[in-house]
């Protein structure tokens, strides 16, 4: 994996000779930039987004609806609040030889998010604040969480073809994992599981965008845990008589609650109980006739650590047009 890293880092910098020039006026095409209803535009005020994503893959389906609002204040700087609701349809129930569907809320978030561009490169920062709190009755770690992630990327334009190439770097850290609603990746959303500890996370990845509105995209992602951690399943439920085989250091798979009592207040088992890595590839569309506020992303993301694929999906319809017209009364 190491000779994939530095090409990519490296082509990050500087652009390919005679296969592409770079673009560094051009609005970056990634889809975490347009995931967040702060793109919309460089003005500012008023933003929303309403989004539904989800994983399926053979132990389980988890679906998340996204209700999220926020407020742009300069060209660099938005927040944006919101609240996930997880339906979760799981072959473990309370009586054997049935699936049991289960729609609970998550955990609240707030975040601050920070854009700017530096020799063509674009970046992004995003601080998020989870609410955490009962962990039987949300979904969540049943604490706090903060996360800190950033993004990096460059658009290079592919000869005279109408065709973008945009390597990209993600990577940060959290006091567990967060399912980040803003600039979402699709291998942390609705994973079958939360963690809580100190735990890193990077992904390193490209994507080719035509004419401007299809985006075909690959990379792979790794989770370093740091310290004690703990799992909590989000297929195994807490009343659950019964649960899998736990193979291929699936714990989330076989009990709800892995890493013991807490000694700490983010201690528990092991840090390799939390870990993972792994690649997936994607496609978003963006253009609709009617509906031009609407993507959808399709992919597959594996994970070689836990030994298990799913199939993944997101549909977004972005509000903030709409939003501020009714705000301006245009």
């Amino acid at each position: 994996m190491r000779p994939i890293y530095t090409f990519l880092l490296v082509a990050m910098m500087m652009a390919p000779s005679g296969m592409a020039q770079s673009t560094p006026d051009q609005k970056p095409a990634t889809p975490e930039k347009t995931a967040s209803a702060s793109d919309s535009s460089d003005a500012t005020g008023p933003t929303a987004f309403v989004q539904v994503l989800g994983n399926n893959h053979n132990m389980g389906t988890v679906v998340t609806y996204d209700f999220n609002l926020g407020y742009k204040w300069t060209s660099h700087v938005s927040t944006d609040i919101g609240l996930p609701l997880y339906t979760t349809r799981t072959f473990f129930p309370i009586v054997a030889g049935d699936y049991r569907y289960t729609t609970i809320i998550g955990a609240p978030y707030i975040d601050v998010r920070y854009d700017t561009k530096h020799n063509g490169t674009n970046i992004t920062s995003i601080l998020t604040g989870a609410a955490g709190f009962n962990m039987i009755k949300t979904y969540s770690n049943g604490r706090m969480t903060v996360d800190w992630f950033n993004h990096f990327d460059r658009n290079y334009q592919i000869l005279n073809y109408d065709v973008v190439f945009t390597p990209f770097l993600n990577f940060g850290a959290g006091t567990g994992t967060v399912d980040r609603q803003v600039m979402p990746r699709p291998y942390e959303l609705a994973r079958p599981y939360e963690t809580l500890g100190y735990i890193g996370n990077g992904e390193v990845g490209g994507a080719f965008t035509i004419k401007k509105f299809y985006r075909l995209e690959g990379s792979a992602y790794g989770l370093a845990p740091m310290g004690p951690q703990k799992v909590y399943s989000r297929i195994v439920s807490p009343d659950s008589l019964i649960g899998g085989d736990g193979h291929h250091n699936r714990y989330w798979d076989e009990f709800f609650e892995t890493g013991g009592q807490l000694v700490n207040t983010y201690g528990g088992g092991p840090s390799r109980i939390a870990r993972d890595n792994g690649y997936g590839m994607y496609l978003e569309v963006t253009r609709f006739k009617k509906l031009h506020n609407f993507s959808v992303e399709l992919g597959y993301t594996r994970s070689v650590h836990y030994d298990y694929g799913s199939a993944f999906f997101m549909l977004r319809y972005n509000f903030t047009s709409i939003l501020r017209n009714l705000t301006t009364g245009e």
